[in-house]
């Protein structure tokens, strides 16, 4: 069957991932963690081989899909997209960077706070009551499946064996879940319902308060009958009544005796704190919101990239690039920095590692960020920045600033000549500290010289503080600030990118200009010029010792910049053709131009770079180094304490005997560089690996069903491709519950959970994961031969022939349950809740409210001038008409 493109059919965007590492896998596939191209943020992609399941196994499949198409919960694992490509199926969602509370539970070894285990208990509660009042049980919560974020949000994953009911009373029959975790109704064979849930979430607390399993056995039969018969043991008194009690109603052997998610909410000890909770949880999760929203308008054609990254360092002593072994795997590096003498990394889960190289007696002042004044010579994460996720970061001469991904910046180190931008008089700050004075202008990029600093906002502006010497903060004078201060661009140009030299400023323009500001030594700004052939003129060299406020560099304006690069005694930039042109002093050959010998002006660099495109440039103290776009990595000028990570034979003679002007390549082929760093005597690269990569061509993550061939069902794909699966596994995310029962693919049991502990723990037919508190190991070994077979023999619980979305509107709405719904959604539930109760109280958040009235406040301002747009369109067109009739 053939079918035409949609005129109105999705925009399809591609995206770009790059792999990181395996985070778990099973019997039918991977969970796998990478890194999305468009905004380094991380992701995991749920891998399932179908082509290996039976029936039953592609109806669960699609169960977890459906499930997580619909919720819509801070607390809970956020799905982004799927589609099937050949016969894997993609899952999209969301990483937790923090483990599992299982990983959490065993590497305590003293009792919690009651406050923290009431944090995580609140959150727990606030997505099972989001699930239950959707008529959904989950059926195998356990700490295992409990994941946890570095900033301290919990996020309930694994809904692989989750089934809908509804009503809300109706009860399940199917044996499932884990035994550890399991209620007495179901080891007992019984009917149950949602209060199941809130046994393992009992059992769950009952590990949080004492760090140990709620019941003790040698073999999963007595398991079963301590779970049936058994008395739990007493915990501690150092908790107070409140949660003791809590707990013991929670595991009460009767089922309509616990207490339901709502009433754990409702509780006095968590109302007191209710109100600080939930706003903690909103404000923390707006990372997996502005992730939701990208997702939710983006139909997915994938390239996933296989990639080796390593960082390399060498210089001060270093003859030959040194591998930092510690940027492996998780720690892979995404962006690197060098300083004086320490340097610093961003990891892919954006986490900021320092270290230092000291030499000639040099001292730390803080600049590492670790609190202390020891010199780390290892890379080392900055423990006060865990759960901060950091994008960039820069290092002056001894200090270090870097920018958050919502704009933050934080500052440590010296504060000698104000570069902290902290307006105090304190000179060393031992641990980051976020600078206010931004907390109203998000930043974008920094900057960062000997001894001051450039920042970029979102807004486009520019901010310089520290030493004014040479005018390099573009102020108009040679004054020290030791706050941030405003700088005025020249012809309201709108400025891109920022760079620091030692004693020199760059700013490069949309309009490809490049701005520069401070010494202007050796023509390092490329300020100078020079007149020859002039009718009865000599020739003449106009130096230009420096520049006080941000001008023009006019020997550049025939090229469009779009890289800048300042070394200490010399500068480069690159331009649209990849063409990279060196000024400056050439002492070393750091112009690369083949000899030693002064140039007044600027100079392209050929040779081995005439057929290759520069996309990384560095400039340190006399030396150069780039990466081009055939993958090689070249270094000239001067060889002095290892600057250009080798010896090459073509260096000079005398003075100049470790120097070369000609570009000499350090790397082979094959080696991608990410990011570039030189200062002083030392670089830094990250070299990437491409070990291979695959376009998944797929279809829209909600395909429009075109027709029906024989027992198939043809989608509309991507590109007007058509696909067909069997009419069985038709794709409903996304949409309301249809009548069919036999949803689509659910992720098999065995690989449901990602984290790198649960490889076979998510299988309920395999034995739990030991608990080091267990009474014995060989417990594990065994599972009665009852148990084994219901398990083995379950069947799904079918879906009701119709599946009222807003059953929860005998209920009141927490705040977290719309939090982030989209508006056409949230308003069209909102709507029938109000329809069939008029009098209902609804309880949403604040600031959803407020991001609300912001979008349309927005939404309306672009209508107004767009409307406006239009109008001034339509005049200069009558203008245009009227010139030429006149003319005519």
């Amino acid at each position: 069957m053939m079918a035409s493109e949609d005129s109105d059919s999705e925009i399809s965007t591609p995206s770009s991932y790059t792999f990181v590492r395996v985070l778990g896998s099973g019997a039918f596939g991977e969970a796998v963690l990478y890194q999305k191209t468009e905004d380094s943020s991380l992701v995991v992609w749920k891998e399932v081989n179908l082509a290996r399941l039976n029936e039953k196994q592609r109806r669960d499949s699609q169960n977890e899909i459906d499930i997580l198409s619909l919720l819509n919960h801070a607390n809970i694992v956020s799905y982004y997209n799927h589609f099937v490509d050949e016969d894997m199926l993609f899952i999209e969602m969301e990483y937790a960077n923090g483990g599992t509370l299982y990983d959490k539970i065993i590497s305590s070894s003293k009792l919690w706070p009651e406050q923290d285990i009431l944090w995580y208990l609140y959150q727990m509660s606030s997505a099972l009551a989001y699930i239950h009042q959707y008529g959904i049980i989950h059926r195998d919560i356990k700490t295992l499946n409990i994941f946890l974020t570095k900033v301290g949000l919990v996020k309930l994953g694994d809904f692989g064996i989750s089934r809908f009911l509804e009503p809300t009373n109706q009860m399940a029959d199917t044996v499932v879940g884990t035994p550890y975790y399991m209620s007495p109704e179901l080891m007992q064979g019984e009917r149950y319902n949602n209060k199941s849930d809130i046994w393992a979430l009992g059992c769950v607390l009952y590990e949080m308060l004492t760090l140990s399993r709620t019941f003790q056995a040698s073999n999963p039969l007595k398991l079963a009958k301590e779970v049936v018969k058994g008395e739990i043991l007493a915990v501690s008194k150092t908790y107070s009544d409140d949660i003791r009690s809590l707990v013991d109603s929670m595991l009460n052997k009767n089922p309509e005796d616990r207490p339901s998610a709502d009433d754990i909410l409702a509780l006095p000890l968590m109302v007191r704190h209710l109100a600080s909770m939930e706003q903690k949880v909103y404000e923390l999760n707006s990372s997996s919101r502005r992730a939701r929203l990208s997702a939710a308008y983006t139909s997915v054609v994938s390239v996933v990239t296989s990639k080796m990254c390593e960082m390399y360092q060498w210089g001060g002593g270093k003859i030959t690039p040194q591998k930092l072994e510690v940027f492996t795997k998780e720690k892979s590096p995404m962006q690197v920095a060098s300083g004086h003498s320490h340097f610093a990394a961003i990891t892919f889960e954006k986490e900021l590692y320092t270290w230092a190289n000291l030499q000639g007696g040099v001292a730390m002042v803080g600049q590492l960020g670790h609190g202390d004044l020891a010199s780390y010579k290892a890379p080392h994460r900055v423990d006060a920045l865990l759960g901060v996720q950091v994008q960039q970061v820069a290092c002056g001469e001894d200090f270090t600033l870097c920018v958050t991904d919502d704009g933050g910046l934080y500052a440590f180190g010296s504060d000698y000549y104000g570069c902290l931008g902290l307006g105090g008089d304190e000179e060393e700050v031992l641990a980051p500290v976020l600078l206010d004075y931004f907390s109203d202008h998000p930043m974008q990029e920094v900057a960062c010289g000997d001894a001051h600093v450039l920042a970029l906002t979102r807004y486009g502006d520019v901010y310089t503080w520290g030493s004014g010497e040479f005018g390099k903060l573009g102020l108009g004078s040679e004054d020290d600030f030791k706050t941030p201060q405003k700088v005025e661009i020249p012809a309201k140009q709108k400025v891109k990118h920022v760079c620091a030299g030692g004693d020199s400023s760059f700013l490069i323009c949309f309009s490809g200009r490049l701005l520069a500001c401070g010494s202007n030594q050796y023509n390092k700004l490329g300020f100078n010029s020079e007149t020859s052939g002039l009718r009865k003129r000599k020739t003449k060299t106009f130096d230009i010792p420096f520049k006080h406020t941000f001008s023009t560099v006019k020997s550049l304006n025939r090229y469009n910049v779009t890289l800048v690069a300042a070394g200490k005694t010399h500068s480069g930039i690159v331009d649209s053709f990849g063409y990279l042109y060196m000024f400056g002093s050439n002492k070393f050959g750091q112009l690369g131009l083949g000899d030693f010998k002064p140039r007044t002006g600027v100079s392209r660099v050929g040779g081995v770079l005439a057929g290759q495109k520069v996309e990384q440039l560095a400039c340190g103290d006399g030396f150069t180094v780039v990466a081009t776009n055939e993958n090689h990595v070249y270094s000239w000028g001067n060889g002095d304490s290892g600057r250009l990570g080798g010896m090459f034979s073509e260096q000079g003679s005398g003075p100049k005997a470790m120097c070369t002007a000609i570009p000499r390549p350090i790397f082979g082929s094959m080696h991608v560089v990410s990011c570039l760093s030189c200062r002083h005597w030392n670089t830094l690269i990250i070299a990437e690996k491409v070990l291979n990569q695959k376009t998944l061509k797929s279809r829209v993550s909600s395909p429009k069903i075109l027709g029906n061939d024989g027992d198939k069902v043809l989608f509309h794909g991507v590109g007007g491709s058509i696909s067909s699966i069997p009419e069985c596994q038709q794709q409903v995310s996304n949409q309301k519950f249809s009548d069919d029962s036999s949803s689509d693919f659910v992720l098999p049991d065995d690989i449901a959970g990602y984290d790198s502990h649960t490889d076979d723990s998510a299988d309920v037919f395999s034995p739990p994961v030991s608990h080091p508190n267990s009474a014995s190991p060989s417990m594990e070994s065994s599972m009665p031969t009852w148990l084994a077979e219901e398990l083995n023999n379950a069947e799904y619980i079918p879906i009701p022939s119709s599946f009222n979305q807003v059953s929860m509107c005998d209920k009141a709405i927490t705040p977290l349950a719309l939090e982030n719904c989209p508006l056409p959604a949230m308003t069209e539930i909102v709507d029938k809740i109000k329809d069939r109760s008029p009098d209902l109280k609804l309880h949403i958040p604040t600031a959803n409210d407020e991001t609300i009235l912001e979008l349309k406040a927005k939404i309306e301002q672009l209508e107004k001038e767009n409307t406006e747009l239009k109008q001034l369109v339509a005049k200069q067109a009558d203008i245009i008409t009227q010139l030429r009739l006149q003319n005519s």
